[in-house]
């Protein structure tokens, strides 16, 4: 879903404030009733509720994380959880559930306030589709559960699914305070893709409760699938991984630069906020590389990367283009002043000895600078503002050069 940023005032009159609000009060109603509901029941089937819990709790630990979407991953306890519900009612899920968040939100170091809110939104969802249940003439729970399916249930089952969703993605974008899109664009944001993997999950739902209630044992071997989805997106996320860094300095690489600088100018379209362009190459590497050799220049380019990184912002983007040019990106940058003070905070940085092995090196760096919209408003222009600039740099000799407004430059 939409990604939680850091959180704004709860105590204002906003749409995270009533998400955030009805998520965590109605959601702690629902699980205190839930908790009271349990206390006082005998479980039959005990055996397959057990398992059920534990494997909740497992996948919830350990979601599939695909790459180049959600960081949270596609959560699959939900089947499970389904299945509780399906099979045990509303308590037992809800609780199950609850449960299987905290432990994987503590897991994550999560701050309190997402805590809450992820535990209460659950909750609510949950009770939103129990509604679908109870109108469908299906009340199951720990003493009385449901132990067949008929073909009505083909009919009731997919709304529960709809219903969790709708409750789940609203509360979460509202939530997401992301103030570079409207609540609207954030809703229709990669649609399609949780609505498919979501779906795609709670699919298992009905076919778990089924193995549940009649050969509890083999609940365990859905295991093996999870566990060969979870490896191939491993695998899939160390290759994507690869395809966007630099190995030698864990750098984005110039591929990911672009696709980073595309989506900030798109950004800054709409709000009317600046982007900064800086590019870097330095200057006495050949030397080094020459005279100590590549491996102590390979050591001297990971090193670079360390400081590059250590003078930048959080949200801004360092990398590495090849052999010894980097680039800065500066979402929201406020003018060339700004992008100059970068610069040279950078510049001063690298220009402190490097030692290795007793050997101390001394480098500097020339840097060209380019904002969006003042010196091009398309990456390629923008980009070749820059190149030019750090090229006046290092040829006079001045280090940090910044495309000046009325230079002549290709504007886009």
């Amino acid at each position: 879903m939409a990604t939680i940023v850091e959180r704004p005032s709860l105590r204002s009159r906003s749409v995270f404030s009533l998400c955030w609000h009805l998520s965590v009060w109605g959601g702690l109603g629902i699980i205190v009733a839930a908790a009271a509901t349990i206390s006082r029941t005998d479980v039959v089937k005990p055996q397959a509720l057990i398992a059920l819990v534990v494997l909740a709790i497992i996948t919830e630990l350990r979601p599939v994380v695909v790459p180049g979407k959600d960081a949270n991953g596609i959560v699959v306890s939900y089947a499970f959880v389904f299945a509780i519900m399906y099979v045990y009612g509303l308590p037992a899920a809800v609780l199950t559930l609850a449960l299987a968040t905290l432990l994987s939100e503590l897991y994550e170091r999560r701050t309190a306030w997402k805590v809450f809110f992820n535990i209460g939104q659950h909750a609510l969802c949950l009770g939103a589709a129990w509604i679908v249940m109870v109108v469908s003439g299906h009340t199951p729970s720990l003493q009385d559960p449901m132990v067949t399916f008929t073909a009505y249930s083909q009919l009731w089952i997919p709304i529960t699914w709809a219903v969790f969703f709708l409750i789940n993605h609203l509360l979460i974008v509202g939530v997401s305070a992301d103030t570079t899109m409207t609540f609207k664009e954030a809703l229709r944001e990669d649609l399609s893709y949780y609505i498919l993997t979501l779906f795609a999950v709670l699919s298992l739902a009905p076919i778990v409760a089924v193995v549940a209630v009649t050969v509890s044992p083999m609940l365990f071997l859905f295991l093996v699938p999870l566990f060969a989805v979870n490896k191939a997106a491993s695998i899939s996320r160390q290759r994507d991984y690869a395809s966007r860094h630099d190995m030698l300095t864990e750098l984005p690489n110039r591929a990911m630069m672009r696709a980073e600088l595309t989506e900030s100018i798109e950004i800054a379209s709409r709000t009317g906020a600046r982007v900064g362009v800086l590019l870097m190459d330095l200057n006495l590497f050949k030397e080094v590389n020459d005279t100590y050799g590549h491996a102590m220049g390979d050591r001297l380019l990971a090193m670079v990367a360390g400081r590059i990184k250590a003078q930048v912002r959080p949200g801004d983007l360092a990398a590495r283009l090849g052999g010894d040019e980097f680039a800065v990106l500066l979402p929201g940058v406020e003018d060339h002043v700004s992008a100059v003070r970068v610069a040279q905070r950078i510049r001063e940085s690298i220009s402190r000895p490097f030692t290795m092995d007793e050997v101390t090196v001394n480098i500097d760096v020339s840097v060209g600078i380019a904002l969006y919209p003042d010196d091009g408003t398309h990456i390629d222009p923008l980009i070749q503002a820059a190149d030019s600039a750090m090229y006046v740099a290092k040829r006079t000799g001045t280090r940090i050069e910044v495309v000046g407004v009325d230079r002549g430059d290709e504007r886009g």
